[in-house]
């Protein structure tokens, strides 16, 4: 579980993409502020043995974890809390858990007691964020975000989703000093330079684009999703076989229809027009609602109707509706009713 990767052209966290973060053992929450709030009253020698042992209950409960027994660990969490209410490390634990879960509802509200309990936590604002973040409550969570970095700026997880937010909301130019701080602050991440990646694409700086992907490149295997994202950055600099040959090893381990369009895409342009129509007809194939490869068959055909002296009008009524389809499918396509109205005739 993680907020997809930052949205790639062909739509990141993800993607994203995005990117299940990495998750330490659930109660290790500690980031050098105090988190153990006491039983309110009087410092009875009552209260300090039940302070103790909540204390003594998280620390089994995070070696509970550590082995994956969550239920046991819950419990142990619980019991923490019937003696000290107080105590923000089971608050975060639990939480923890319950975002390995994928249980982000109830994990948001366990955060947001932490918080309660100690407002100057800079992690427990950075879990409030990143849950309301996977709930698509995008506001709330940068407006978290921005609290824990007020906190601490120099956190490399709450720099790096931040940035992927803002893209989320449609913010790249917000977005670009949070992602590139992820990656001064944490150089060895590859999803922090991914995401960066993709912030450049969507400002258009593709060289920078690139030059990022390429050092993801070097701290391991791209994902396919990624992949895409590099194919469609090579496209964009005119690196058309580049472009075919990431497309080709995404097609080979995991084909997609947005795959197969892109190909389709890199080798219209390279004017090897029957591959082109081959591979925009599999795109339609493995799925009827990819508009993109709608309109790719569309251009080859009227490409192939210009070549023959716009005699063969079956290749052209062919293109034309092609296109329609492609606007039942999305209608917002200003270019495509544009063509549609310079080739179609009356009758």
């Amino acid at each position: 579980m993680k907020p997809t990767r930052l949205p790639t052209v062909t739509a990141l966290w993800t993607a994203g993409a995005v990117a299940l973060l990495t998750l330490g053992p659930a109660g290790c929450v500690n980031d050098g502020v105090t988190s153990n709030r006491r039983i309110r009253g009087s410092s009875t020698p009552g209260n300090v043995a039940r302070i103790e042992r909540a204390q003594d209950r998280v620390e089994v409960a995070e070696r509970l974890v550590e082995q994956g027994r969550l239920d046991a660990a819950l419990a142990e969490f619980g019991l923490a809390l019937e003696d000290n209410p107080d105590l923000l490390d089971a608050h975060m634990g639990m939480g923890g858990i319950y975002e390995l879960r994928e249980e982000p509802e109830i994990a948001l509200r366990l955060y947001q007691q932490a918080v309660q309990i100690d407002d100057t936590n800079a992690r427990a604002h950075y879990k409030v964020g990143l849950m309301q973040q996977l709930l698509g409550r995008l506001n709330e969570a940068i407006t978290s975000y921005l609290r824990s970095l007020a906190l601490d700026p120099n956190q490399p997880e709450p720099n790096r989703d931040l940035a992927t937010a803002y893209v989320q909301v449609g913010r790249p130019d917000y977005a670009i000093s949070f992602a590139q701080k992820a990656t001064d602050l944490n150089p060895d991440e590859q999803i922090s330079w991914v995401n960066l990646a993709t912030v450049f694409n969507m400002l258009g700086d593709y060289e920078a684009a690139l030059r990022c992907y390429r050092v993801a490149t070097e701290l391991g295997p791209l994902d396919d999703p990624v992949l895409l994202g590099l194919a469609d950055t090579h496209l964009k600099l005119g690196n058309y076989q580049r472009a075919a040959n990431t497309l080709e090893s995404v097609i080979r381990t995991r084909p997609t229809s947005t795959a197969f369009e892109r190909l389709g895409y890199s080798q219209f342009k390279r004017r090897d027009f029957g591959e082109a129509l081959k591979h925009y007809r599999t795109a339609v194939q493995m799925n009827p609602n990819e508009a993109a490869a709608y309109n790719g068959i569309g251009a080859v055909l009227v490409t192939y109707y210009i070549q023959g002296d716009s005699k063969n009008r079956q290749q052209l009524e062919e293109a034309l509706n092609a296109w329609r389809t492609s606007l039942r499918i999305r209608p917002q396509q200003p270019a495509i009713v544009d063509l549609l109205a310079r080739y179609q005739r009356p009758g």
